[in-house]
């Protein structure tokens, strides 16, 4: 597996990437669960003291994940006050009780990026609007994410009339696509949704605990999920997201272009949403370890 990945490393190495974005501000404050107000149905919870986590995530995770393993790696987003989720958590950061967003994109305005300029350019679009008046040429990757903010709302098809290089989406996002709720992802599925508004040359959709799979619209490919003692399943899909982006951007085989991203979200659940980035060193190690 480490030779795969030392591989892969020499094929992206001197690639110039483009990330452009939301960047999120993740907060974590960390409480403890004290019972429920006796005069309305409400929680209770009391501060431990503990100094606030604040972390990168969106656009600016992605880009952290990338750094270690490409030429450069530049970032076009958001200032960090604009997007600010706050979670409150348990000590150990396994259970998050309640989170409070702030989003404040009064300001976004129009975003031209010249595509010639890089090999690679990724847009990864978390709908909080940042992403909604570009300017872009075809050959970029895209995630388009459906959160609990825009759900419903962010879907592909605004994005139908560029070509892209790959997308990449989680099984509610397919479902949504084709308007039907499926709990798998079948390879007609699979197919159907290619099919639909797509207009890319790779789809990639994360599929939870049943792994991932790929299509170039004619052939399925499919990746079990590398077992971890899971942390935090937050970030991983944009973590997924990031490596398949390279993937698409390389001369490697589409059989082979699932195992990196999934070994490299796996990864990335064993630590506490983006207090981490994959490195070259942490995918080998990992590699061994787990494989």
């Amino acid at each position: 597996m480490v030779a795969e990945i030392e591989e892969f490393i020499n094929k992206v190495k001197d690639l110039k990437v483009l990330v452009v974005g939301e960047t999120i501000i993740d907060e974590f404050v960390e409480v403890e669960y004290q019972g429920q107000s006796m005069k309305s149905f409400c929680p209770v919870f009391r501060f431990t003291g503990a100094e606030k986590k604040v972390q990168n995530g969106g656009a600016g995770a992605v880009v952290g994940h990338l750094k270690d393993f490409v030429k450069s790696v530049e970032l076009i987003t958001n200032t960090n006050e604009e997007i600010v989720k706050t979670r409150f958590i348990d000590r150990d950061g396994k259970k998050k009780h309640l989170e409070l967003n702030k989003i404040d994109n009064s300001e976004f305005g129009e975003i031209t990026v010249d595509v010639t300029k890089y090999d690679v350019v990724i847009v990864a679009d978390f709908g909080h609007g940042f992403c909604d008046k570009m300017n872009i040429g075809s050959g970029f990757n895209l995630m388009c994410q459906t959160n609990s903010n825009n759900f419903g709302f962010n879907r592909l098809s605004k994005w139908k009339n560029h070509r892209k290089q790959s997308i990449c989406l989680d099984l509610r996002e397919a479902s949504l696509q084709v308007n039907e709720r499926f709990e798998t992802c079948s390879d007609e599925k699979a197919i159907e949704i290619y099919n639909y508004e797509i207009n890319c040359d790779d789809l990639f959709v994360t599929l939870g605990g049943k792994g991932a799979l790929l299509t170039e619209g004619k052939d399925i490919f499919r990746q079990a999920v590398f077992k971890s003692a899971i942390v935090d399943t937050i970030g991983a899909g944009d973590t997924f997201f990031a490596f398949t982006s390279l993937m698409s951007s390389v001369d490697i085989a589409h059989e082979d272009k699932l195992m990196i991203p999934s070994l490299a979200a796996s990864l990335s659940t064993t630590w506490l949403c983006n207090e981490q980035s994959v490195t070259r060193q942490k995918l080998k190690d990992y590699a061994n370890k787990h494989i």
